[in-house]
């Protein structure tokens, strides 16, 4: 989708619902459980992932909460729900999934799976964004752009874009550009700075997580 602000046309990052579920930190549940629901995953087995993901969501654990979410959202080895993958969404997000908390703020964006609420999508795009979330920081910079959920900031959406075309999000990149134009040469070097400053608070302690936990064998 595309939204406009002055001459520049931004684009907020299209959600792709990818099985290969990414996972953050462990939670609660013993790890050769969500190992087994991952493979069944990986094997095509999304029923039986369900199964595996569903007692350890409900026993608290946070990635099977996000799993499960995921699993509810497109359907796979589940009835499709949108408000029980949103309730599952909001469990996770609320222990600190970064992924969680980025894909409830899309369902606040777009109202898919919930009312659509720009307050809601700036508050949970934000707690991702802050972990590292490139896709998050781009839409969270648009919401600064149109001053959506937020009072509009151009300075701090070129920031955030600037965060996530540093970890190589092409679309950050592409709406970065767009933005550069409305700021002078030396109003740009100073959002560098303080895009440093940020990349070394809400990135770099956050590099080494968002990677897929492997199944033991």
């Amino acid at each position: 989708m595309q939204i406009v602000i002055g001459r520049a046309s931004f684009r907020r990052v299209v959600l792709l619902f990818l099985l290969s579920l990414l996972c953050a930190q462990p939670g609660l549940a013993d790890a050769v459980g969500l190992d087994e629901g991952i493979a069944a995953v990986e094997q095509g087995d999304y029923a039986k992932a369900a199964e595996i993901f569903r007692p350890l969501a409900e026993a608290g654990d946070a990635e099977a909460q996000y799993n499960l979410a995921i699993l509810y959202r497109s359907g796979h080895g589940v009835e499709k729900d949108l408000e029980k993958s949103r309730q599952w969404l909001l469990q996770a997000a609320k222990q600190g999934i970064a992924a969680a908390q980025y894909h409830l703020g899309y369902m606040y964006d777009t109202g898919e799976g919930a009312e659509q609420n720009d307050n809601y999508a700036f508050l949970w795009y934000r707690k991702a964004a802050e972990q590292g979330h490139p896709k998050a920081q781009t839409n969270l910079g648009v919401l600064y752009a149109n001053g959506s959920g937020v009072a509009q900031d151009l300075k701090l959406a070129y920031v955030w874009f600037n965060l996530a075309a540093a970890q190589g999000y092409a679309p950050a990149f592409q709406n970065r550009e767009l933005l550069a134009e409305e700021f002078t040469e030396a109003e740009r070097e100073s959002l560098r700075s303080l895009s440093r400053d940020y990349f070394q608070k809400y990135v770099m302690p956050f590099q080494n997580q968002g990677m897929m936990r492997r199944p033991r064998h």
